[in-house]
């Protein structure tokens, strides 16, 4: 009969064996009775972001960059024998440099912010919802393409249970077994429908984590981390019958019960001090770390093994550290130079010219026509009568001069493709009152803006009449909504262009989820707002410019 001492044995050497490889650097078990410092290293929503750069204004950008990140991860890991490296999520769209190489160079033999990551030694990395703006097939290319094991427990393949990408991983890691088991957000249910509809489907991120934080745990995870592109905010953007909880974080640690950290994503938030009670009372720490490489989250956990042979928190300590003072890496640097030289070259290139200037900077309070120009392109890509667009970026401007793909990219920063679809005027005047919640009210005769809503989803429309009576509450906004001078019936049938995202329902506006699509693209908006300024060659304000919509009191 074995005593004690030799089932503590046999238990510790298993441990040991199941968590090495032929690769594996041997770092025996922790021993009864000894600590270790963990330092768990987080990034998310690199969207990107290699080098310090914007490719939209083509100057240096000292806040952001994986390059600058690399420089405090260095840092971390001399001062820390026992380190993780993680991402949350969001890394193959975003940014030019991103857009290039999923468009233009989709046939190179890899990605460089990935390869950038395999550098830096990231011991996994999860997948974002933009992770399938370009479908799954290239999506799969770039995975097999890098060493970095990419992680989404929650993405099974179409109509079965059964993870389509790795679930978790199992690292020693100081002689503790770290599982990490990667979560995605549902809503790319939504916002992807066309590109992952009967390949992948999308699990409830706290189902998923139930199954696989326990699944981890039988296969000999001591210390779990939740590695979630999902934020804690415990809301949707979308109202769609089906689909799981965009923001599943809080509810997945809050009923979940073995996880010891969970690193978040999606937000673009930097969370560095906040920690959410288990149901088996354990206090997880929450680290995100902001977005475009801006910060790196680091979680210090000092843990130590029971007599019982489990492992526990002796403590935490959770920083968030800013890049903008740091330095690249000019290990990154060096590594991205080629791929830059190419991307800036690319985004540079003149589509048009203008006599104008342009700006987005008053478009959500005014016709401007910057949004205009959008409209224009997609009323006439589409032939609809109705046209709704966003001012994603009310930075952006440009002009008068040369019109450059860079500046596209300021005005429509998004790989949404183009919907012409079928809907009522009372889909319409849904529509309408449903955007108009960008705005509180007014006061004093000015807009009162909603900084709960986000402006990306305030949605004008070109090819009808209206005003937006900010005095009234949301439901009774809409007046004077005519079409051609006529007021708009109920029951009146109009085509309208609209981008993939809000066709899909994105933004909450469930009026459009169930709308006929009469038509839909195979390349994006900006794609086809650069085919119409090579065509035409020039643009002016008067050309696209079109007063139909304003502000009331």
């Amino acid at each position: 009969m074995l005593n004690r001492f030799n089932r503590i044995l046999i238990f510790a050497v298993a441990l040991f064996v199941a968590g090495c490889s032929a690769s594996d650097p041997v770092t025996p078990p922790l021993a009864m009775g000894d600590s270790v410092t963990v330092a768990f290293m987080a990034t998310t929503d690199l969207h990107g972001w290699v080098l310090p750069f914007d490719y939209s204004t083509d100057q240096p950008e000292e806040r952001y960059g994986l390059a600058k990140v690399a420089t405090l991860v260095d840092s971390v890991r001399r001062q820390h024998e026992f380190t993780m490296l993680l991402d949350a999520g969001d890394w193959i769209q975003g940014n030019q440099f991103a857009e290039y190489f999923s468009t233009v160079a989709e046939d190179a033999p890899s990605y460089p912010l990935l390869d950038a990551m395999a550098k830096m030694k990231f011991d996994a990395a999860v997948l974002g919802n933009h992770e399938f703006n370009f479908g799954v097939p290239y999506l799969d290319k770039r995975i097999s393409q890098t060493t970095v094991p990419i992680l989404a427990a929650n993405a099974y393949r179409a109509g079965t249970n059964d993870p389509y990408y790795r679930p978790y991983i199992i690292q020693n890691v100081g002689g503790v077994q770290v599982g990490v088991v990667g979560l995605t957000t549902p809503g790319s249910a939504v916002w992807d429908r066309p590109r992952v509809s009967g390949i992948i489907d999308f699990a409830d991120g706290v189902e998923a984590a139930e199954r696989f934080v326990a699944e981890v745990r039988e296969a000999g995870a001591e210390f779990v981390v939740l590695l979630m592109h999902s934020a804690i905010e415990s809301r949707s953007s979308y109202d769609i019958e089906g689909v799981a909880m965009e923001n599943f974080g809080r509810a997945a640690i809050e009923s979940v019960p073995g996880i010891n950290l969970a690193i978040t994503g999606h937000s673009h938030r930097v969370v560095d001090d906040q920690t959410i009670t288990g149901p088996d009372g354990n206090e997880v720490p929450v680290v995100q770390a902001g977005r475009w490489g801006s910060h790196l989250g680091v979680v210090e956990f000092v843990l130590t093994r029971n007599e019982d042979l489990t492992i526990s928190a002796v403590s935490s300590n959770t920083t968030v550290h800013s890049v903008e003072h740091t330095e690249a890496s000019q290990a990154i640097v060096d590594l991205a130079s080629d791929a830059h030289e190419r991307v800036r070259e690319h985004v540079n290139f003149s589509v048009a010219t203008t006599p104008d200037s342009w700006s987005a900077r008053t478009a959500r309070i005014e016709d401007s026509p910057i949004i205009d120009l959008i409209h224009v392109v997609q009323l006439h890509v589409t032939g609809a009568q109705l046209s709704a667009a966003a001012a994603f970026n009310t930075g952006a401007q440009f002009g008068p001069g040369a019109v450059t793909r860079r500046d596209l990219a300021q005005i429509y920063p998004f790989e949404n493709m183009l919907y012409k679809m079928e809907i009522t005027g009372q889909q319409l005047r849904d529509f309408l009152e449903h955007t108009s919640q960008y705005f509180e009210g007014a006061e004093n005769g000015a807009p009162v803006i909603n900084r709960s809503w986000a402006g990306f989803n305030f949605d004008t429309i070109a090819g009808a009449d209206y005003q937006i009576n900010l005095s009234k509450p949301v439901g009774q906004r809409i007046e004077n909504l005519t079409y051609e001078g006529n007021p708009v019936r109920n029951d009146a049938v109009f085509t309208i262009a609209v981008n993939s995202y809000r066709a899909e329902g994105g933004g909450g506006f469930s009026m459009l989820y169930d709308a006929e699509v009469v038509w839909e693209s195979d390349k994006s908006v900006r794609a086809y707002m650069e085919e119409y300024l090579l065509e035409i060659g020039a643009i002016s304000h008067s050309d696209v410019f079109v007063k139909n919509w304003s502000l009331t009191y």
